[in-house]
């Protein structure tokens, strides 16, 4: 796609290779190509200096022009006259004067002095770490810049050395002190810029061969020869070519582009577009009109071009190139595809001169004797060309094959004794242009008066398809070429704006849409190109074969033109549907084919629209497959981080399967939410309901990026759902101002007065929280019912309507209310059981609350007397609510054990914020882990609330340690077992939840 034909291969082997070596110094050490000589005599010095060791030290591909150095200061003078004469006949393999004009001299001269710095290798050797200094010294800056760096490793693929003028032959001297002195360094630097240009030469030979064969392959067949009306615009075609080529080519080397020697050309894949838009217009006027339809046609090429630069222009202005990126680059190898079938179509035409059409009696035309030669050999040719890929795989390989290809053919022919005329009339040579016609013959066939527009209506529809087409390259050949010459910084942006105003300069001159090409530019830039100089000595070339005019293809075999389409048409089949085996999923491969077909088929512009329809439907059926529930899970795998009394938490650990955590993720979506509804609707049918009931369905939505019109239904119909079986539809994950909160909050699904069942939470851990609290509430509900007391007042959560003791049915009416039930007796009875021994001494008021937090860890009474014995040591204190028990990195102050009330834990999340991870309620012990390592703290605790709390001070707990080990180990062992189960919580949570 956009690569030269024939160097698709070859230069794909060498994709991530670097760029030529020399090519990044020559740059940056060289002159700027807009330099002028009086900017390149004031870097010479204020004397002048000497100039062509200047030019030297900043192109070192050049020759260095030898003569004596001239400068008004006398130091400077001095320095100079003590340099041997330059003499260009000898070439020394040392970086010294070549050849000085008395060798003797030259050599007494090196032994005298043989470190000093006045030789022109040790000159050579600071200047060049001189300029290394002041580059990186600009580079610490951020003062140096460069559009693309080129690294220095690789030899170029073409290299010379400019010939030597003859007036260079000899030595020249000149008196630095004459009136004529400052002409004479004026001359001499005119003299090296003249040569400059001349080590882009064989670059540039070779571009323009390359501009040449692309010319002659496409510009032939911009217009369809097959349709009578069009069967002489061969030649129309290729002056059109070239000028679309030349343009590009000055636009990208003007600075527009980040690439240094970029090569541009006609947009090869638009041909079958330009086809469909002559076809149309033809079909619609008749060809009975044929000026009208060539006013017409070229009229909407024009259009075309300049609809294809504004769109270009219009993402680059707006910085949003990045958009093309999300374009399925699965439909885009399809429609590459569909474009080398055309080709393979059009070289059969282009070389049989024939339509082609499923017709007999064309199908018989075909493997007619002659007319099998013709296509038969331009087909074999391309065959070979790819046999001999696989093994010579050098960039160059493929131009000189098509340049031996007339040579073989003119060779067999004169064997032969076929004359021109002959080959002429037989189709084997391209007939010549009708003389007379100039070059700008083109431009004639314009006529503004003739255009039929409703037939250019008729092709906007095309237009935007080939505008849409061609958009999609640049993200493709521009970081591809960025890669293989190891360019940093490109802004794909920026290219799109060189892109937009080339296509529009060149729509305005009446010719084709370009780009730039990554297979040219690569060839060109390794071969020594890698100059905007180059590049625009390129765009004269190309544009001196278009004032030439296009006599030349009266000369070049069908079969050369022949075997480039149909080898860049292979090459395309190949791409799309060889290379894509196994790389693309079996959906994206019949995609691929589907529209390499219905553009064979159908058309292109119904094959790209086919291409899209596919790729949508694709990506729905693909994405809908991906579950919308990323985990599902019972309150009994996951609980909040809340630090209970052993009760609740035994009865929590009976009932928590009631809560049904249901996790989901990405964009929901009538594809996705199908499966989500589904999967509640299993857990409330008869059998899955009996086995276990649930109370509480929580949707946590923290993974969810968005939600459609559908996926909001889809929940209304849940919550309904859930509300008639009294089940609470708890949200979480999901912020008011967000998207998914939007979505939700215009589908009624949100936390509101009007109904209970459904509340809405910041974090998975609140809405746990919520659901432990409110069937905690029923705990007590129930435990007042059997034994005849009431609700503990000091137990604050009263989120929901909840019924009174009297109104509880204690045996059970539904499989949740027995659940509960049940969990009730069942931590009651350890309640009772579990009750404190009675003590002969007046106990201390702390060991009720200890023997309450430590209550399961009883193991035979060994707790109870260790609790007693370190109960007497928590003295009484009150917080406020707000206030800090300690803060992050405090130092520990001793064991907190919880009365009354509720505080909060809080972690640093790394970005300065912190976050509530932990609840603690009454009856719970904290700040036991500090206290035994000595630890700093790296948590925060503020009371949620007026909390009554009793402390073991650090002082006690360390005198404790010293003079009671026996009884403190025995503590502290209890103390780590206490923080065993806290952790079990706070881990499932992080790592299941």
């Amino acid at each position: 796609m956009g690569l030269h034909p024939g160097l698709r291969s070859s230069i794909s082997s060498n994709r991530g290779d670097a760029a030529i070596a020399g090519i990044d110094s020559s740059r940056r050490n060289s002159m700027d190509d807009r330099s002028s000589i009086n900017q390149i005599i004031t870097q010479a010095g204020a004397g002048g200096g000497n100039l062509s060791r200047l030019l030297r030290e900043r192109s070192p591909s050049l020759q260095p022009l030898h003569g004596p150095t001239y400068s008004t200061d006398p130091a400077a003078a001095a320095t100079d006259a003590a340099l041997p004469q330059f003499d260009s006949s000898y070439i020394g393999s040392q970086r010294v004067p070549r050849n000085a004009k008395h060798p003797e001299a030259h050599d007494e001269y090196q032994q005298q002095q043989p470190q000093s710095s006045d030789s022109y290798g040790a000159i050579k050797q600071a200047s060049g770490r001189a300029d290394k200094h002041q580059k990186s010294q600009m580079h610490a800056k951020g003062q140096y810049h460069t559009d693309t760096q080129l690294p220095e490793e690789r030899e170029p693929l073409l290299t010379t050395q400019p010939s030597q003028c003859p007036t260079h032959q000899q030595a020249r001297y000149f008196d630095t002190d004459g009136p004529f002195a400052h002409l004479q360094r004026r001359w001499h630097t005119a003299l090296d810029l003249a040569i400059w240009p001349l080590q882009y030469i064989p670059a540039v030979v070779l571009g323009l061969i390359l501009n040449l064969l692309d010319g002659l392959s496409y510009g032939l067949i911009a217009f369809p020869v097959s349709i009578p009306v069009f069967d002489k615009f061969g030649p129309v075609g290729f002056s059109m070519y070239m000028l679309s080529t030349a343009v590009s080519q000055f636009v990208l080397s003007s600075g527009m582009s980040a690439f240094r020697g970029a090569n541009g050309s006609m947009l090869i894949e638009a041909i079958p577009f330009l086809h469909v838009i002559s076809t149309t217009i033809v079909n619609n006027v008749g060809e009975e009109l044929p000026d009208r339809i060539i006013a017409t046609t070229l009229a909407s090429y024009a259009i075309s071009t300049i609809l294809t630069g504004v769109l270009f222009f219009l993402l680059g202005i707006l910085k949003i190139g990045r958009l093309v990126d999300f374009f399925p680059r699965h439909i885009l190898v399809g429609c590459i595809g569909g474009v080398g079938y055309f080709l393979l179509q059009t070289g059969l035409e282009v070389t049989s001169r024939l339509k082609l059409d499923l017709q007999w009696s064309v199908l018989r035309q075909l493997f007619v004797p002659n007319t099998l030669g013709l296509w038969g050999s331009s087909l074999l040719a391309a065959l070979f060309l790819r046999v001999l890929n696989t093994r010579y795989t050098h960039p160059l390989f493929v131009p000189l094959f098509f340049m031996a290809i007339p040579a073989a053919f003119y060779a067999t022919t004169s064997a032969l004794g076929l004359s021109m005329e002959c080959l002429r009339a037989t189709g084997w040579v391209f007939e010549l242009p009708e003389a007379g016609k100039p070059f700008y013959y083109f431009y004639t066939l314009f006529d503004l008066w003739n255009i039929d527009w409703h037939s250019v209506g008729l092709t906007v529809p095309t237009m935007f398809g080939l505008a849409f087409f061609s958009i999609l390259h640049v993200p493709i050949n521009v970081p591809a070429l960025a890669v293989s010459t190891d360019a940093d910084k490109i802004d794909t942006n920026r290219e799109l704006l060189a892109h937009g105003v080339t296509n529009l300069l060149s729509g305005a001159l009446g010719t084709f849409q370009n780009y730039l090409v990554y297979s040219n530019s690569l060839l060109f830039i390794r071969s020594g190109g890698g100059s905007n100089l180059a590049g625009a000595m390129l765009g004269l070339a190309t544009l001196g074969i278009f004032f030439s005019g296009p006599a030349i293809i009266g000369y070049i075999p069908t079969m050369v033109v022949g075997a480039l389409i149909f080898h860049l048409g292979l090459e395309l089949i190949r791409e799309a549907l060889i290379d894509t085996v196994g790389v693309v999923n079996s959906i994206e491969y019949a995609t691929i084919v589907s529209i390499i077909l219905s553009m064979a088929v159908l058309g292109f512009n119904e094959g790209i629209f086919l291409g899209i329809l596919m790729a949508c439907f694709f990506f729905i059926l693909l994405y809908s497959r991906r579950s919308g529930m990323r985990k599902a899970y019972t309150g009994s795998a996951v609980r909040s981080t809340v630090r209970r009394q052993y009760a609740q938490r035994r009865f929590l650990d009976d009932v928590c399967k009631q809560i049904q955590v249901m996790r989901l993720q990405g964009f929901m979506f009538f594809g996705t939410i199908n499966g989500i509804e589904a999967y509640i609707r299993n857990l409330l049918e008869q059998r899955q309901w009996q086995e276990n009931p649930i109370r509480f369905l929580v949707l946590d939505f923290v993974l969810v990026n968005g939600m459609d019109f559908s996926a909001a239904e889809a929940f209304i119909r849940i919550r309904r759902l859930l509300e008639a079986r009294e089940i609470y539809m708890v949200i979480c994950g999901a912020e008011r101002s967000s998207e998914v909160g939007h979505a939700l909050r215009a589908a009624s699904v949100w936390s509101s007065e009007e109904t209970e069942y459904v509340q809405t939470f910041a974090s998975l851990n609140d809405a746990l929280e919520w659901c432990e609290n409110v069937l905690l509430q029923y705990y007590y509900l129930h435990q007042a019912a059997l034994a005849g007391t009431h609700v503990p007042q000091n137990y604050n959560y009263t989120f929901v309507t909840t019924p009174q003791p009297e109104e509880v049915n204690i045996y059970g009416s539904s499989p949740r209310n027995a659940m509960v039930s049940e969990a009730t007796q069942s931590a009651m009875t350890v309640s009772r059981s579990g009750s404190s021994p009675v003590v002969r001494v007046s106990p201390s008021p702390a060991l009720a609350i200890l023997q309450q937090a430590f209550h399961d860890l009883d193991s035979g009474g060994s707790v109870d007397s260790t609790l007693a014995f370190i109960a007497p040591h928590f003295c009484r204190d009150q917080i406020s609510s707000g206030q800090y028990l300690w803060q992050l990195g405090s130092p520990p102050l001793g064991m907190y054990l919880v009365e009354s009330g509720i505080l909060r834990v809080y972690v640093d999340d790394g970005s300065g914020m912190t976050e509530a991870i932990e609840s603690i309620l009454p009856g719970t012990v904290l700040g036991e882990l500090s206290l035994v390592t000595n630890k700093e703290y790296n948590t925060a605790v503020v009371a949620d609330s007026d909390a009554s709390i009793w402390v073991l001070p650090k002082k006690a707990f360390d005198d404790l340690c010293e003079h009671k080990p026996a009884q403190m180990l025995a503590f502290i062992q209890l103390s780590l077992a206490y923080s065993a189960q806290g952790f079990k919580a706070v881990t499932a949570y992080a790592f299941c939840a």
